[in-house]
């Protein structure tokens, strides 16, 4: 395994000559492989990411289907996917497996690009099968698993030496962890997405009524300690299949919500090259395929820069990496078809921000800090949308419609 220093030195395009100076590699011109006539389904026609990607495969000139479950579908109103397939009634897991199994049995398509953490999962679960009609862009099932779970992700990184806050232990004692842990704690799903099933408990005595009430089994879920933070970044990392990063760039969350730890609302390109080692490293340590996101806190506490998750799915923000000139639909269409991955340079383009405008509208509404934020809350100097776009402006607005439609019942699924 390549140590993280060689991993960031040919990451930056130099090398070492033997008495200590820098000189740079020379660019090899490789024969890109033709898109224009590879086929490729695409899952999740309602996410926000998923129209990120369906625009970089359209750059490459693949033809896309979309699967959609119903019309207001940010890709089912979006002029980019050359097919809408609407599944409506497409229930659980296995009413997933079998629309999935029959669209790519019928010869139609070259590739399956799965997006959202479940689809992820899910296709990773079927992937011996699906792979003899298809290529899949995204990592292998072995791989994943150890990202998605995040009690696993946290075992490994404890064992790399990556600082993490203190964990529960994968089948520890409970009594025992809380002799070790300082209060607050916290407890998040092992299979969760986003802040959906986090709770925060002050006291053992509420530790306990918490889990009683709620009937928890707490082996389900990662128990750690609380970390108190006013700084969260994160490593957008494409690793290719022998341990080389070919798209690194770092970005800090500026604005989240729910206000005490829930997902970026406005986040903003920076400077960080030793997040990136660290980030590099425990995706080398996992040996990753594919695209991460590999998210840090700042403990305030100690200063220490510390794991907060791996995400192994694309996230909505991942159009900052566009943003920035990486097209990651390309390095994972080049993943899955065993081609040399593109390598784009470590982003310099610092400051650069995308917003996710229907949750910061709430935020600007739940948060004290609203008129004294930086960046300005009222400012779009630098920045994008996640969904908005000005030559295909119909998914911003079918997005806010679903929003405000389903905001109580999403506020009800984070209290769980």
């Amino acid at each position: 395994m390549k140590t993280c220093a060689k991993s960031w030195q040919k990451l930056r395009g130099v090398n070492s000559t033997k008495n200590g100076k820098i000189k740079k590699r020379c660019k090899r011109v490789n024969k890109q492989m033709d898109f224009t006539k590879v086929r490729v389904l695409v899952t999740d026609g309602g996410g926000r990411q998923t129209l990120t990607i369906i625009r970089g495969l359209k750059e490459i000139g693949c033809h896309v289907t979309v699967l959609c479950r119903n019309k207001l579908d940010l890709c089912y109103v979006s002029k980019y996917p050359d097919r809408k397939l609407l599944v409506q009634d497409m229930v659980g897991a296995e009413g997933f497996h079998k629309v999935i199994l029959r669209e790519i049995s019928t010869g139609n398509y070259d590739a399956l690009f799965p997006i959202a953490e479940n689809s992820t999962n899910l296709v990773t679960q079927h992937e011996d099968e699906y792979k003899k009609y298809v290529r899949i862009a995204c990592a292998p099932r072995d791989i994943y698993i150890q990202a998605f779970d995040k009690q696993k992700t946290f075992e490994l990184a404890m064992a790399a030496g990556i600082p993490c806050p203190i964990t529960r232990h994968d089948g520890e004692d409970i009594d025992d962890f809380l002799e070790r842990v300082p209060f607050p704690i916290i407890i998040k799903p092992r299979n969760g997405v986003g802040s959906i099933g986090f709770h925060k408990m002050d006291t053992p005595e509420q530790f306990r009524a918490y889990i009683a009430e709620k009937q928890i089994n707490i082996d389900e879920y990662v128990v750690q300690e609380f970390i108190h933070f006013t700084q969260r970044r994160s490593g957008y990392i494409l690793m290719d299949g022998k341990g080389n990063a070919k798209t690194a760039l770092v970005s800090e969350v500026k604005r989240w919500f729910p206000l005490d730890a829930g997902t970026g609302t406005c986040i903003q390109t920076v400077d960080d090259p030793v997040l990136l080692d660290n980030a590099i490293k425990l995706l080398q340590r996992m040996n990753w395929k594919g695209f991460a996101n590999v998210c840090f806190m700042k403990d305030d506490h100690d200063g220490v820069v510390k794991l907060l998750e791996i995400n192994g799915r694309i996230p909505a923000s991942v159009k900052i990496c566009f943003m920035c000139g990486s097209n990651v639909s390309k390095q994972m269409m080049e993943l899955a078809f065993d081609q040399e991955v593109t390598a784009y340079p470590v982003n310099t383009k610092f400051g650069l921000l995308t917003r996710h405008f229907q949750a910061d509208f709430i935020w600007f509404l739940k948060s004290p800090n609203r008129f004294h934020c930086s960046p300005s809350w009222f400012s779009w100097k630098n920045t994008k949308d996640i969904v908005f776009s000005a030559d295909d402006p119909l998914p911003f607005f079918a997005y806010s419609i679903e929003q405000v439609t389903h905001y109580k019942s999403a506020m009800k699924k984070r209290e769980r």
